[in-house]
């Protein structure tokens, strides 16, 4: 069961978001929460898997609120649903670390699949976004991955766990963690979501949304 936890300062968009995740058998909105400040209190005592929440809130607004989250535990997966569909709130938002940043005019399907997505360690970003992330300057510094490295590399930003990615690809899990290593070491990343998102910005091979 994919616990879920809803923060927006709408209660009507609340109660809507519940139902249509809801109608899947494997999801489960746990809590709603009316504003940031709200939903970091409640995240931490209830943990739940995703957290998905509006940037615009009263009191603690989304951006706030995810910060204190990540700083807290960077395990928390957050995504944001929000109108702001400019370059600007999405580099914010990545650069805190969240897992998704979906556009409220999206369809329940593409919610879902989103939801999905970021479940499975994945990151999701609104298809009419992704193409701000791809044109952003690469860093000329960065080593070049191996052709190995860069089909690991995909499989770690579609949400593959390191076992899963052994038996894919024909591999003890002791090669693959040492691959995910170098990986992480050449990109001067951080974690797996870090490392999708530079996936996403340099090369044309993947797109989170197909």
């Amino acid at each position: 069961m994919i616990n879920i936890l809803i923060a927006d300062d709408h209660v009507l968009l609340r109660q809507g978001l519940k139902q249509i995740i809801e109608l899947e058998e494997d999801m489960k909105v746990i809590y709603q929460a009316s504003d940031g400040e709200e939903a970091y209190e409640i995240a931490k005592k209830i943990s739940p898997d995703i957290i998905l929440m509006d940037i615009n809130m009263p009191n603690i607004n989304g951006i706030k609120a995810a910060k204190m989250l990540k700083n807290d535990n960077p395990k928390n997966k957050i995504m944001f649903l929000t109108i702001y569909n400019d370059k600007e709130y999405l580099m914010e938002a990545l650069k805190i670390g969240v897992e998704g940043y979906i556009l409220k005019d999206a369809d329940s399907d593409e919610l879902i699949k989103a939801i999905r997505t970021i479940s499975n360690g994945g990151v999701y970003i609104h298809p009419s976004l992704v193409s701000e992330i791809e044109n952003l300057d690469v860093d000329e510094c960065k080593k070049e991955l191996t052709d190995r490295e860069m089909q690991i590399l995909s499989l770690i930003a579609e949400g593959y766990s390191n076992k899963e990615i052994a038996d894919k690809l024909f591999l003890s899990e002791k090669t693959v963690k040492n691959h995910v290593y170098n990986i992480f070491r050449k990109l001067d990343v951080k974690d797996r979501t870090q490392a999708a998102i530079y996936l996403l910005k340099n090369n044309n091979m993947y797109n989170m949304h197909t």
